[in-house]
């Protein structure tokens, strides 16, 4: 299984309690409104270390909670789904 990593190079500030909170609980109603529909095989998100590098601090701290949650679900999928890995 392929294990993906935010480049080293670009400063990924702790995200903030308050923002931490709204994320989370946007991410739970997404997850209440979808409830009973099958997912599929999730995919990882690319990015350019560019990009990441143009994004207010903020924003990188807020990117790098949701792909770091992202990447935990992908991964937990192919653990679960072994006969899909084929990295």
């Amino acid at each position: 299984m392929k294990h993906y990593k935010l480049p080293k190079d670009v400063d990924f500030p702790e995200i903030d309690p308050v923002d931490k909170a709204a994320m989370d609980a946007a991410h739970d109603e997404l997850e209440r409104i979808h409830a009973g529909i099958p997912k599929g095989k999730p995919e990882v998100v690319c990015f350019t270390p560019e990009f990441l590098r143009s994004m207010p601090a903020k924003n990188r701290a807020m990117y790098k909670y949701v792909w770091l949650r992202h990447v935990r679900e992908y991964e937990e999928y192919m653990r679960q789904h072994p006969e899909l890995d084929r990295d």
